[in-house]
């Protein structure tokens, strides 16, 4: 069983913001499967998807706590499966790298992002698999949480289909080749 979180904040209000960067992606990965849809589970908190491919068991997940408190669903979900961390994949956006730019890591810290945070504090421990996205830094520090919670500018648009596209065969090649063959091939 793989299970990949993606990042982001529930409601239409979010739907097209920065910070929603991670949903965009999970979502982009269940498009490929037309008759599979994100049902919502109330026991989970979450927006959930599941597939069968070459008998791997598949969840795409949309965590519905918010962003600050993503780590509430994910630490009931893998307790509930008893999965173990290596087996998991958190997509979200990154203001320290540049838009579109992506980086796999196996572990590490939380790099200031609080629903990575939340999720280190939940799990207790920084050795799971996350996918950073690149969404660019405001011109000022105090313009952080306005700027993630912004939607994206006309010309970040116009390259946004590509950058999910990147992000999504990379969790693809997570879950079929592993965490060293998407270090390799996207960082």
């Amino acid at each position: 069983m793989k299970i990949i979180f993606g990042l982001g904040n529930p409601g239409i209000k979010y739907k097209n913001n920065r910070h929603n960067l991670g949903y965009m992606v999970v979502e982009r990965c269940v498009e490929r499967y037309k008759n599979i849809k994100f049902s919502n589970s109330n026991k989970f908190s979450a927006y959930i998807a599941k597939i069968m491919v070459d008998n791997k068991e598949i969840f795409f997940v949309k965590p519905k706590t918010f962003m600050n408190n993503s780590g509430y669903c994910v630490k009931k979900i893998i307790t509930n499966y008893s999965v173990e961390f290596e087996d998991i994949l958190v997509v979200y956006d990154d203001i320290d790298l540049p838009f579109g730019k992506i980086r796999f890591r196996e572990k590490g810290g939380c790099g200031g992002h609080r629903g990575l945070l939340s999720i280190i504090e939940s799990l207790g421990t920084e050795q799971f698999n996350r996918l950073r996205i690149g969404i660019g830094r405001p011109q000022k520090t105090d313009e952080v949480v306005n700027y993630v919670l912004s939607d994206f500018r006309p010309q970040e648009k116009k390259l946004l289909g590509l950058v999910i596209s990147k992000a999504v065969f990379a969790c693809y090649d997570w879950i079929f080749c592993g965490a060293k063959y998407v270090m390799a091939n996207y960082n």
